[in-house]
């Protein structure tokens, strides 16, 4: 019988029933048990037919209560398969719903992805087209530089052909006017001879002559000073290209008990034309020693006329470039007095105060144009290679008794070539008046000691960093510039400085120090691979100025007496090896913003 239930009470499993090309299974859909006295029935496709074909059979065909009973339940089993059936198609209908449901998400994903990658697309082609448009950008920007470095090289041959020609021009007038005045003798000889009308007549065409003479003179002259400035202009604009490092030289005067003879025997300056003001001779042990420089000043050279040479590099730090300016020589030769000048003289300011004079002042001045700067200050000082806060309120932090400070004041440089010194207290200034006072508290604090070449010996390298920072509210451009006044402690054999003690660790370490700084200057000079910039404390803190894209700017101080010759020649020699490095051309640091405090840029 279609549906019956086993022998041992268990339901007969269901035959695959075939549905076009679906397989009907127990677990397509769960067979009803409602209105079914035997329990969960399923049927496959041969118990359907089977059961559709069943004749039903009687033993006697006029029983018509077992006939009756037959036919019920023959009824009862075919609405038991419709019910099956119907069940079985409301499960195929709702699996068909929850595909369809699937299908119509799965769709849905696939125009979303479709969407973000288009989009991912597009945004990867700004980006491509945007660094096409950089390179080609950076491609004319170096065309624009070479050519300008063409046109300085160009313009630098004509303005020394300019100045030849005047120089010849000079010589031929010089010697126009010689004749002249030959002449004129000649005619006064002369006129003893003549009448009153005639020596009358011929000593004003003389004197003419002369006048005419005098004025194309001085028209010479003129224009001499005239390129002499263009030349200046261009030697800068072209060591800026190159990226060389600025070297002035500067010859302090004769002090009180020093020989008044000993300059003009040891120490010339050039009078030719090509060499004024920027070449010095030396002879030692009667052989000469020639230097030339960007500039040489002279023992009588004023603070003033000093500052005014160094002036315009101040003005960089304000247009947002890195700029370094720091005195170099022996122990008594200038090198503090050029940086900080003299205590209470205002006519004796050094190039330090200078500075931010100026810097205040120009501050002020461009409040007009839109212009608004914040200035920081630090003071630091490396003492026997150790790093110490001049600025620190807390004694203790600055130095301890043995000299070495408790604090660890770490270097580290960062990608854009600045300079961070751990722990260095940085000050906000607003004036001047500020950093005088400042300068006074770092000066106090500085470590000096008395040797045999100096009363107030500098024991220690002083660095002075002025953080710039300016922003145009009205263009909304915003310039990041740095100028780093330092003054260097002087170099000083042991066997002239006399040291013992402290004093003698003290020279050790000062010139293992500028040791070093020679050994960072010759591997430039020599484009070597490595350059050894972390061999000293004060290497590794130069580091950006003589590595990097600043404006650099070398003092070479030297003493004038005869005893000092072998330190002054050893001065000059390493200034020439620091002019003919180059560095790299500078880079004004624009539209970026504002930076953490840092102490060297």
């Amino acid at each position: 019988m279609v549906g019956a239930m086993a022998n041992n009470g268990r339901i007969r499993s269901a035959f695959p029933v075939t549905n076009g090309s679906k397989d009907l299974t127990p677990n397509s859909a769960t067979a009803s048990t409602t209105g079914s006295e035997y329990g969960p029935v399923e049927f496959s496709r041969e118990d359907v037919e089977a059961l559709l074909n069943e004749r039903i059979k009687y033993k006697s065909k006029f029983n018509y209560k077992e006939r009756c009973e037959n036919m019920m339940e023959y009824i009862k089993r075919l609405r038991l398969c419709i019910r099956w059936f119907q069940e079985l198609e409301l499960d195929y209908a709702f699996e068909q719903e929850k595909l369809k449901n699937a299908l119509e998400m799965n769709e849905k994903h696939c125009a979303d992805m479709e969407t973000s990658l288009r989009n991912k697309e597009e945004e990867l082609n700004m980006i491509i087209e945007e660094l096409r448009k950089n390179f080609e950008s950076a491609q004319i920007q170096l065309a624009k530089e070479q050519t300008e470095k063409l046109a300085a090289n160009d313009s630098l041959g004509k303005e020394k052909e300019a100045r030849l020609a005047v120089e010849k021009a000079q010589a031929g007038l010089t010697e126009e006017l010689g004749k002249a005045q030959g002449e004129l003798q000649t005619a006064n000889q002369r006129m003893s001879d003549l009448t009153t009308f005639e020596k009358m007549n011929e000593f004003e065409e003389q004197k003419q002559t002369i006048i005419d003479l005098k004025s194309r003179v001085e028209e010479a002259e003129l224009k001499f000073v005239e390129g002499e400035k263009l030349r200046k202009k261009l030697h800068n604009t072209i060591l800026e290209l190159k990226g060389n490092i600025r070297v002035f030289c500067r010859v302090r005067p004769l002090l009180p008990g020093e020989n008044n003879g000993d300059e003009g025997k040891t120490i010339s300056y050039p009078a030719s034309l090509e060499l004024l003001g920027r070449g010095i001779d030396l002879i030692q042990n009667a052989q000469k020693h020639s230097f030339t420089f960007d500039k040489v000043f002279v023992p009588n050279t004023s603070q003033e006329d000093v500052f005014i040479e160094i002036s315009q590099l101040v003005q960089s730090a304000l247009d947002g470039y890195k700029v370094c300016i720091f005195a170099y020589g022996q122990t008594g030769s200038g090198k503090t007095y050029t940086m900080m000048g003299k205590p209470g003289n205002v006519e004796e300011k050094g190039l330090i105060p200078r500075c931010l004079e100026q810097i205040f002042e120009t501050r002020q001045s461009l409040r007009s144009q839109g212009w608004k700067y914040e200035l920081q200050v630090s003071m630091l000082e490396i003492y026997n290679e150790t790093i110490r806060d001049l600025l620190s309120t807390n004694k203790e932090a600055v130095r301890t008794d043995n000299g070495v400070s408790p604090q660890k004041h770490a270097i580290k440089h960062d990608a854009h070539g600045n300079t961070h010194v751990a722990e260095l207290t940085i000050l906000d200034v607003k004036s001047s008046r500020e950093v005088s006072f400042l300068l006074d508290h770092a000066a106090r604090n500085r470590s000096v000691g008395k040797t045999q070449m100096n009363e107030q010996s500098s024991r220690s390298h002083f660095v002075f960093t002025l953080r710039i920072s300016g922003v145009n509210e009205s263009t909304e451009q915003q310039v990041q510039g740095v100028l780093n006044l330092i003054d260097l402690a002087g170099s000083e054999r042991l066997s002239k400085s006399g040291s013992t003690g402290d004093r003698l660790k003290e020279t050790q370490a000062i010139n293992k120090s500028l040791s070093s700084l020679g050994d960072v200057i010759f591997a430039l000079g020599k484009k070597e691979d490595h350059v050894p910039f972390r061999n000293s404390k004060l290497t590794y803190l130069l580091q950006p100025c003589l590595g990097g894209d600043s404006k650099t700017l070398m003092f070479v101080n030297i003493a004038p007496e005869s005893s000092s010759t072998g330190e002054s020649l050893c001065s000059l020699r390493f200034a020439a090896r620091v002019n003919a490095c180059e560095i790299g051309t500078p880079r004004r640091q624009t539209n970026i913003k504002q930076l953490d405090r840092l102490s060297l840029g």
